[in-house]
């Protein structure tokens, strides 16, 4: 089983990957984040197996977050979700998957 945690400031956006993921055999949303900040607590928390992560957030963004994740060597597969494509380049620096 792989477990999710989807981290976007935009609660209609968790809502959508929570909904879309819900319908994927192996698949398992352990739990959501709406800032950078809160993300970093629950991943020490929840340990999920990778992170959906949007890149534009207030405080601490995505792209931030990803840097301190890729510094640590412990952190789960990232995956970006936004509709942002012009941070596409600079995302996978920080080893995205996606």
């Amino acid at each position: 089983m792989l477990r999710l945690l989807i981290v976007d400031d935009e609660l209609p956006a968790r809502s959508r990957l929570r909904r879309l993921l819900g319908e994927q055999p192996g698949c398992e949303v352990v739990g959501e984040a709406g800032t950078g900040l809160e993300a970093r607590q629950r991943l020490v928390e929840l340990k999920p197996d990778a992170l959906l992560l949007d890149i534009s957030m207030p405080g601490m963004d995505g792209l931030d977050l990803a840097a301190l994740l890729k510094e640590s060597e412990q952190g789960p597969v990232v995956i970006f979700c936004t509709a942002y494509a012009e941070h596409a380049l600079e995302a996978f620096e920080y080893d995205a998957v996606d």
